[in-house]
């Protein structure tokens, strides 16, 4: 099973959202706490880590304790879904789907604005829309 993670101190945004993100992938989440990255993928080989550097966040795929994909993106925005849950993530960003489709739920899909952009819908009927920066 996939575990998803924060960096080692994250905002309490990061937090809620990394849960959200673990909610759509069907996959657990884990406080990192104090925790090394390696110590925390002694429990499943693969991984996922949201962090924020800087200005962007950066969502980083590891499988068996090597990185194999990363997303980085400017901002999020939250907005109530209003209609069904769609599981996974839903970007039109080739390199996003070919670097974590492997690994991760990942569609290709086209819709407006989708090559800069990941979908994904979380708990309590939140849906969250990244900009994804241009080295994604």
């Amino acid at each position: 099973m996939t575990v998803v993670t924060t960096s080692r101190k994250p905002v309490p945004e990061l937090r809620t959202f990394s849960k959200d993100l673990a909610f759509a992938l069907g996959a657990r989440y884990t406080p990192r706490g104090k925790a090394g990255l390696y110590e925390v993928l002694v429990y499943d080989t693969e991984m996922v880590v949201v962090s924020k550097q800087g200005r962007n966040y950066l969502i980083q795929l590891y499988v068996s304790e090597e990185s194999v994909a990363s997303c980085n993106f400017t901002s999020f925005v939250v907005d109530k879904r209003e209609n069904d849950l769609v599981r996974g993530l839903r970007t039109g960003n080739q390199t996003v789907y070919e670097g974590m489709g492997q690994h991760l739920n990942v569609i290709l899909a086209e819709y407006e604005g989708s090559e800069n952009t990941l979908i994904f819908d979380g708990a309590q009927r939140r849906r969250y829309l990244l900009r994804l920066t241009h080295e994604a």
